[in-house]
This record gives C-alpha cells, structure tokens and sequence, in this order.
C-alpha cells in the first residue's frame, strides 16, 4: 500500500503468541517487522508522530502455561510513526457512543452494521470494514473489505463527478 515500513508491537515474542503463526509468517513475507517484547504506552505529538513503547521481559507462567508479560522499568523508547493503527482484544468497542453517533447502526454483537461488498453503513459517508463488521476474523478478510471498500468509494466520487486519484 506505499508504505515505507509496517512495524507490529507485541507483548510477549513469537513463542508466546496465540496468533495464527501462519498469518505473522505471512506478513513478514510481505515486509512487516514484529517488534517482540514491547508494548504500546501512549502516543507522542498532538497529531501521532509516535509510539511510545516499554520493552517487556517475560516472567513466570500464567495459568494457560504462557510467560507472563512484565514492564521493564526505564525502558521506554519512541518509534516514529506516521499512522498508527491500534489493533486491540476481540470485542467490539461502543462506537455509537464513543463517537457521540447514535445512528450508526450496530447488530447484538456490537458490531457495525455494513454492507460486505462495499462498506457502506446507514450513515452517508461513513463506511466500516474488516473485524469491526465481521467480529473477530483472519487479516486478509480484512485487507480485502478494506479494498472493496475503497473501489465501492471511487465508484461513488466517480459517479457523482468527483475527480479521485487513485
């Protein structure tokens, strides 16, 4: 997508994961870097222009038999970021109400009510793709919706006139 590097923060390493291995191999592959043993803090600048991240070690097993993730003290660090994309837990957050819009549309489970093909929500303008619509679900799904999505827009500008570059 252009971009000149894609760094993944995680708090445990690669061993400790519960994510698809498969996925994280993936992504190396198509250059992202996992940054293993670190954690988001908080962001630096009033526009993000970076992360600020603690360095973690790993310590006694917790009930699952995982290392338990713990702060190394004075081990913060900034990465420089231009976007930064919070990928967070498995439940959908309120969105309505964190974003003081009642009319975009949610089903039972908390997710945004979107039409799959294109993204498009109740609200004109405003569209949602990948877990926040589908629930929990593999990246690629949500790489696809997000391409779908962006054709479906352009589609629209173009129909209504507007010029887009693409």
């Amino acid at each position: 997508q252009g971009a000149t590097s894609v760094k993944c923060l995680y708090r445990r390493d690669r061993a400790n994961m519960p994510g698809s291995q498969r996925e994280v191999q993936n992504a190396e592959e198509e250059g992202v870097v996992f940054e293993w043993l670190t954690a988001p803090k908080g962001f630096k600048g009033d526009s993000v222009t970076g992360v600020i991240v603690e360095r973690m070690r790993l310590g006694l097993p917790d009930a699952t038999g995982r290392q338990s993730p713990e702060v190394i003290e004075g081990s913060d660090y900034v990465e420089d970021a231009d976007i930064v994309i919070k990928a967070l837990g498995f439940e959908p957050e309120d969105l309505p109400t964190l974003w003081d819009q009642p009319e975009l549309g949610v089903t039972r489970w908390g997710t945004v009510k979107a039409e799959f093909t294109t993204g498009a929500t109740d609200m004109p303008g405003v569209y949602a793709v990948g877990d926040i619509v589908r629930g929990a679900s593999l990246v690629v799904w949500a790489i696809r919706d997000g391409r779908d999505c962006a054709t479906a827009i352009l589609e629209q500008f173009n129909s209504a006139g507007v010029v887009a570059a693409e």
